[in-house]
C-alpha cells in the first residue's frame, strides 16, 4: 500500500496589507502667522533633530477659526518640508480645506481628539516635569516607530525593538530589552538617567551626549543598567 503524499503548507501571500500602529508629530495650527511659525520650527529641530528628521508629520486644521481654503496653505506644506519634515496628511479639515490637501496630495487622515485652545498663561518651565507629564507605553514600540516624552518621563513596560527611537525630556525607564535609539534629557536636562532591564540599544543619549552601541562596553549588554551624565561623559552601572 503506498504512501499518501505529503502536504505541502500553504505559501504566504506575495502581498498583504495591514493596519499598522504608528504614531507620527502632529503640527496643531491655531494661527497663520507664517513667520511665527517659522521660528517656532526652527526651535523644535533645533531641540530634537534626530526625531524630526524625515519625519512624517500631520498638520492638524480644526483649531482654525477659519474653515475656508488657505492662502498660505501651500507656503506652510513647503516650510515643513524645507524643516526636513514629510508632511503626509491633514486632521480636521473643512471641505474647502480637504480639497486644497488634496491637491497638494495630502492624506485625509482621522480628526482624532480636538485640539485644546490655547492658553493664555502658560505653565513655567519647572512645572513641565511634574508627574502627571509622565509617558507610559504598555505595548511594544515596533522598529520604525518614535515615541517622545514631551515634558516628562517616558515609562516602558514592553521591549524596544532595532529602528525604533524613544525620546524623553525627562527619565527612561525601559522594563523590557532596550534596542533602538534611546534619548534622555533632550531638552537639555543633564540630570535625566536611562534605567534598562536588558541593554542592547544601538544609541543611547542624555543631553545630547551619546554612545553608539559599537562603543558600549560588552560587560553592560543584556544586563540591568542605568546610565547618567557625569562630568559631560556618560557612565553606566550596573544594578
Amino acid at each position: 500500500m503506498s504512501e499518501a503524499p505529503a502536504r505541502s503548507e500553504p505559501s504566504p501571500a506575495p502581498f498583504d496589507m495591514k493596519a499598522g500602529q504608528f504614531t507620527i508629530p502632529t503640527l496643531v495650527l491655531r494661527d497663520l502667522d507664517v513667520a511665527g511659525l517659522d521660528a517656532f520650527l526652527t526651535q523644535q529641530v533645533a531641540r530634537l533633530p534626530s526625531f524630526f528628521d524625515q519625519a512624517p508629520v500631520a498638520i492638524d486644521l480644526s483649531a482654525l477659526p477659519d474653515r475656508e481654503q488657505l492662502s498660505d496653505f501651500p507656503m506652510i506644506v513647503g516650510m515643513l518640508r524645507g524643516h526636513g519634515m514629510i508632511p503626509v496628511g491633514v486632521r480636521g479639515a473643512s471641505a474647502e480645506q480637504k480639497a486644497q490637501a488634496l491637491a497638494l496630495e495630502l492624506a485625509i487622515m482621522p480628526a482624532g481628539r480636538k485640539a485644546p485652545a490655547a492658553k493664555a498663561s502658560p505653565l513655567p518651565r519647572e512645572s513641565a516635569l511634574a508627574p502627571n507629564r509622565t509617558m507610559v507605553i504598555e505595548k511594544p514600540v515596533r522598529s520604525g516607530q518614535r515615541i517622545y516624552a514631551d515634558g516628562g518621563d517616558l515609562v516602558l513596560l514592553a521591549g524596544v525593538s532595532s529602528g525604533a527611537e524613544i525620546m524623553a525630556d525627562g527619565h527612561i525607564h525601559a522594563y523590557g530589552p532596550l534596542r533602538g535609539r534611546a534619548m534622555a534629557g533632550v531638552s537639555g536636562d543633564a540630570t535625566a538617567r536611562i534605567f534598562c532591564r536588558e541593554l542592547g540599544a544601538e544609541l543611547v543619549s542624555i543631553a545630547g551626549r551619546y554612545r553608539v552601541s559599537e562603543n558600549l562596553d560588552r560587560r553592560y549588554l543584556g544586563r540591568a543598567v542605568q546610565i547618567w551624565l557625569s562630568d559631560d561623559a556618560l557612565k553606566f552601572e550596573l544594578f
